[in-house]
């Protein structure tokens, strides 16, 4: 499927998806505040960690099914696929997205928006904190809270982005 194809597998919020950003990092959830000192102890002296330091086992297993990896691709355009996606986060969202291309999955409207972090850290070279809300068909509300953490295999491209996650769902705004 190319870039900006629909298709009936595509995640349709069927309201809105909105996302703040806050690059001051005011981070509230303290499993999101762990996962940014684990960044920056890998990164060390460096404006990033590698791909290649992030390693699951060497986690706090109580972090592990919050995070997800992405896969940042620029030829011929930039994309995004999700590596690796926790089981918390799949089973919050009620869908395992791991291996797939966000233009596969997401409708315009809801990938726009959620590239909004990723698009940010890519153009700023360090991590953002994200405020989501999605309002669902059904009248639910999923809020969230994450942060986005670009990594570098070379130590210039962000090639990947380390992200920590966690949801809260209500029947109301």
């Amino acid at each position: 499927m190319r870039p900006g194809d629909q298709s009936d597998s595509q995640i349709s919020f069927l309201g809105t998806i909105d996302y703040q950003l806050d690059p001051d990092l005011n981070l509230r959830h303290p499993l999101l505040r762990e996962g940014l000192q684990i960044w920056n102890d890998l990164r060390g002296a460096r404006p990033m960690p590698a791909p290649a330091d992030i390693d699951p086992l060497k986690f706090p297993a109580r972090l592990l099914p919050h995070i997800a990896l992405l896969d940042v691709e620029y030829r011929p355009a930039r994309r995004f696929r999700w590596r690796l996606i926790g089981t918390y986060v799949t089973k919050t969202l009620g869908r395992d997205s791991t291996g797939r291309y966000w233009d596969e999955i997401y409708d315009d409207h809801a990938m726009n928006a959620i590239a909004t972090g990723p698009t940010w850290v890519i153009e700023n070279r360090r991590p953002i904190r994200n405020l989501g809300s999605a309002h669902y068909a059904d009248k639910t509300y999923l809020r969230s809270e994450s942060v986005d953490m670009p990594l570098s295999s070379d130590g210039e491209v962000i090639d990947r982005l380390l992200i920590c996650m966690t949801f809260g769902a209500s029947r109301t705004p």
